[in-house]
């Protein structure tokens, strides 16, 4: 009798063909959108991250990884828009963050690479950064102050394709950022706030997307990977059919272990594992 009652609680928990498909209908109207911060904001965050899951294992899109990471940089640019309201002392010409360690993962890796594809003298600067970079280990990246390739005229010249680290790094206070970047004063760097949760809450949906799709949701240096994906055409293909195309690159220290919101992604995979 209790098998048999386990067994039709388990039946009246499986999600049918038509309840997914009324769920995708429901989230067109929510995904892409700035969304809460706090509070009841589940159902919006689970929508984007199924959306992201669902076109990252659609194999009719070719280049589904390059579209999924223009998507979660939308929903972050949303974001940001939405929720920083305070002081930002970012503007251009103000370069001293540019010159530091950057990963990405990879969907944003080849979406940048969209992006610089066919630009021959940036093509050459992402090579040379990309040697120095294999060089020097993460922790000295600071010292090294290596500017980005993508640096011109002391701004980002491929602005709208860089990646969801550069879009979500807003200082409040240009002075601590010259202490810590020009003077090595090593004191805390100041977030516009709430940067820092606009950024986690969107990593984190991505994340869960990756994962629910089977594919590596982990951030590589930037250099090196985007060296790879520029000098083969064929990286987001190949990457997608599951082949090891960035397997020499470093990953993120951060990466490497259980970071602070694992188990965020871990309960929102599990609740969408159905749903997909």
């Amino acid at each position: 009798m209790r098998a048999a009652r386990a067994r039709v609680r388990l039946r009246a928990m499986e999600i049918t063909p038509e309840m997914k498909a009324a769920l995708v209908r429901d989230d067109a109207a929510i995904i892409g959108k700035a969304f809460p911060l706090h509070g009841d904001n589940a159902r919006v965050i689970q929508a984007n991250a199924r959306h992201l899951a669902l076109l990252l294992r659609d194999t009719n899109i070719p280049d589904r990884a390059s579209r999924a990471a223009a998507f979660a940089e939308n929903l972050l640019d949303a974001n940001i828009y939405a929720h920083v309201v305070g002081r930002v002392d970012c503007a251009r010409g103000c370069d001293h963050c540019c010159k530091t360690y950057v990963s990405a993962s990879i969907p944003e890796i080849l979406w940048l690479a969209r992006a610089v594809r066919g630009k021959a003298a940036k093509t050459a600067r992402v090579n040379e950064a990309a040697a120095k970079s294999c060089s020097v280990e993460q922790y000295v990246r600071e010292d090294l102050r290596l500017p980005c390739p993508m640096l011109e005229n002391r701004g980002c010249s491929e602005y709208q394709s860089r990646p969801m680290v550069c879009r979500a790094v807003l200082s409040k206070s240009l002075d601590t950022c010259l202490r810590i970047f020009e003077l090595k004063s090593g004191e805390a760097f100041t977030p516009a706030d709430p940067s820092a949760t606009v950024r986690a809450l969107n990593v984190i949906i991505l994340r869960a997307g990756l994962i629910l799709a089977g594919l590596p949701y982990q951030h590589v240096e930037m250099n090196h990977a985007l060296s790879i994906a520029l000098a083969d055409e064929t990286a987001e293909t190949r990457w997608l059919a599951g082949e090891p195309v960035f397997g020499a690159v470093a990953m993120d220290a951060g990466d490497a272990k259980p970071s602070p919101f694992s188990k965020i992604v871990d309960g929102l995979v599990g609740a969408l594992r159905q749903t997909v």
